[in-house]
């Protein structure tokens, strides 16, 4: 399991390299919301022991590299805010898993997503 990108901008970096900063929190926030999901859901998280690998990995792309304390900081932070999201978006988050549990496809999922958005204005 665990997170896969497929994203121009971040495979262009990536090959290049590096890794900006912004891209870099945004990403993180990709990697951890699953972690998230699970603690926000169930009170805990299991695993993610592949999303941690790859945050250590993006990690020492950064110029300069995070020390393993900035590591942790910035793992937390990443969790908090997509922790956050999560709460705040908790009807777009309950529509997305519905539509996944019922065998959707991405466009049907994000649909769903976007309508318990909109519902909440």
């Amino acid at each position: 399991a665990g997170t896969q990108f497929w994203d121009a901008k971040m495979e262009k970096e990536l090959g290049e390299g590096h890794l900006s900063s912004t891209a870099f929190d945004r990403y993180c926030m990709i990697l951890f919301a699953g972690i998230a999901a699970e603690a926000l859901v169930y009170g805990e998280a299991e695993g993610g022991e592949n999303d941690e690998n790859l945050f250590r990995s993006l990690c020492v792309l950064l110029d300069p590299p995070l020390s393993v304390a900035q590591m942790a900081n910035r793992a937390r932070w990443s969790v908090m805010q997509s922790y956050n999201l999560l709460k705040w978006h908790k009807k777009a988050h309950r529509a997305a898993v519905k539509a996944l549990e019922s065998g959707h496809g991405l466009s049907i999922v994000v649909r769903r997503i976007e309508e318990a958005i909109a519902s909440d204005r």
